[in-house]
């Protein structure tokens, strides 16, 4: 009988014990997620147009789940249709701030992509996910590559005016920031050598922090394609040292280069002669092939920029530290040592202007078509006055052409950006907030009033972007050539919160009535340092 007892209260006791444990399972019913809205193929200009979605997330148990729900968070991920990576990284976040629909502008190379857009449930950790595809469009085929600073910093940052077709001019901004560019800062100028079609056009991005050439395609960029992996025999010794210029001189019969001049922020410069060789040698601002440099010369070149063929053999450089013109002269053979240095340019025997051995300092220096290849160099004497020197380098080069003293210039000594005109005798600078034009023939000036800057607002850059092509093919329309002969003006407004306050003016010069017209202008750039257009004709 104690027996039966004993099995009996055990029976009760396993039962209790069982309907305790019940109480610790959750038997909620699992909620089945439908994603809906989504596209199945975007096609998108990159670097232009927005990947944009806008999801709509149905849960069978609490319907329709909202933006802001705070049981759930929303992720889209891009990665490479194959599998391959992206600048080594398996995908790329779109949607940090989580939220369900997505608008972002991201510059990446054209090809297929996949995105998976997930939902979560935060309380159990549960995700679902589906997919879409994009394609994206290159947007940097051809148009205005528009340098910039960007912010305190001086970010190094390269927007575009990309021209998709003759009715489509578009602006895209900060193309190279996943393209592989390391964090530079102070941009200072844009490289462009249209090479002929079996090997493409070269493009370089200089900076005070280094010199990268840009993809032909991708715009892809790395420490591969650092200016001294890529073009140069031997790096330069001193890890400072970055190219800060790199001009193309045209040849006289085929449309390819003579030669390619780099110059650094050393202040040493390096010669590249095309059917010589394939890579820079030491700097040539010496008097014996491959010894060490005897001077520093500005980060300048002066050439002619007469094209369609080029008409020069020479080029022209300035010696900061003896403050004197030096010069460049071709000679054949090619392999000749004459090529790989520098010498001072003699004063002429009769007639001279000037002494090309100035005494003063370089301000500024520039290659036109004016007058069939005048170079114009801005000097400085030690008082602050400056004069500007015409030199002409057609043919074998180093022509004293003209010279301008006691200009009627307001403004002039403290002007800080410069243009030269190649059709006009018209120099334009700027001083703060103003743009002036000044005619050498009459020495008279004109503030450009039609750019009406406010207090807050300055101009940072003033250029013609003469084409560098030695050849057409087909013939490019007249308005096409023209575009080269407008003024474009670069300006900042600083009283505009961000690092966007950057625009870019286009203007047609009046040769006859002293004036420009605005033509165009495009905003939301950085700081503008430099434009050059890339020409694919």
């Amino acid at each position: 009988m104690k027996i039966k007892n004993v099995i009996l209260l055990s029976f009760i006791l396993f039962l209790m014990s069982c309907y305790d444990d019940k109480g610790n399972y959750d038997y909620s019913e699992m909620a089945e997620i439908k994603i809906e809205n989504l596209p199945e193929t975007l096609e998108i200009l990159g670097g232009i147009e927005h990947i944009v979605a806008q999801p709509k997330v149905i849960s069978s148990l609490e319907g329709e789940i909202k933006d802001g729900n705070p049981n759930f968070e929303f992720s889209y991920k891009l990665e490479l249709k194959g599998g391959s990576q992206l600048y080594n990284e398996a995908w790329v976040d779109l949607n940090p701030s989580k939220s369900l629909n997505l608008d972002t502008l991201i510059s990446i190379p054209s090809g297929n992509y996949v995105v998976w857009f997930a939902v979560k449930d935060k309380r159990s950790s549960i995700e679902y996910s589906t997919t879409f595809d994009v394609k994206v469009t290159s947007s940097t085929y051809e148009g205005w590559l528009v340098l910039c600073n960007e912010g305190e910093e001086e970010r190094v940052r390269m927007d575009m005016i990309s021209v998709i077709s003759a009715d489509r001019i578009e602006p895209a901004y900060d193309l190279l920031s996943l393209l592989g560019l390391p964090d530079l800062k102070k941009a200072t100028k844009i490289g462009f050598y249209p090479a002929p079609v079996a090997t493409g056009d070269v493009i370089y991005l200089m900076s005070e922090e280094g010199t990268y050439k840009l993809n032909q395609n991708t715009f892809g960029t790395s420490d591969m394609y650092n200016i001294y992996t890529t073009d140069f025999i031997v790096a330069p010794s001193d890890p400072d040292e970055s190219i800060v210029e790199y001009m193309p001189l045209a040849n006289m019969g085929p449309p390819t280069a003579r030669a390619i001049f780099a110059v650094s922020n050393k202040g040493n410069v390096y010669a590249l002669v095309t059917a010589a060789g394939a890579a820079f040698e030491m700097p040539i601002n010496t008097s014996v092939r491959g010894k060490s440099p005897e001077y520093r010369v500005a980060p300048y070149v002066g050439i002619s920029m007469v094209r369609y063929p080029g008409n020069s053999t020479a080029a022209l450089f300035y010696d900061i530290d003896n403050k004197r013109f030096v010069g460049w002269s071709f000679k054949s053979p090619t392999s000749n040592d004459v090529n790989q240095i520098l010498t001072p340019v003699p004063n002429p025997e009769v007639g001279g202007l000037f002494d090309f051995k100035t005494g003063m300092d370089l301000v500024y220096m520039e290659g036109t078509r004016y007058s069939n290849g005048l170079v114009y160099a801005i000097l400085q004497n030690a008082s602050g006055k400056r004069v500007i020197y015409g030199i002409n380098m057609s043919g074998t080069g180093f022509v004293q052409e003209s010279k301008y003293e006691n200009l009627n210039a307001p403004d002039f000594d403290k002007a800080t950006v410069f243009a030269f005109h190649s059709q006009f005798p018209y120099m334009f600078y700027g001083v703060g907030n103003k743009v002036y034009l000044h005619n050498l023939g009459t020495n008279m000036t004109y503030e450009m009033k039609n750019i009406n800057l406010g207090a807050n607002e300055e101009v940072t850059m003033l250029k013609f972007n003469l084409y560098h092509n030695n050849y057409w093919w087909p013939e490019p329309s007249e308005e096409f050539m023209a575009r080269q002969f407008e003024l474009m003006v670069g300006t900042y407004d600083n009283s505009v919160s961000g690092v966007n306050g950057g625009k870019l003016g286009f203007y047609k010069v009046d040769g006859v009535n002293n004036s420009i017209t605005k033509r165009v202008e495009y905003s939301g750039f950085a700081r503008i340092k430099d434009v050059r257009y890339r020409e694919r004709r």
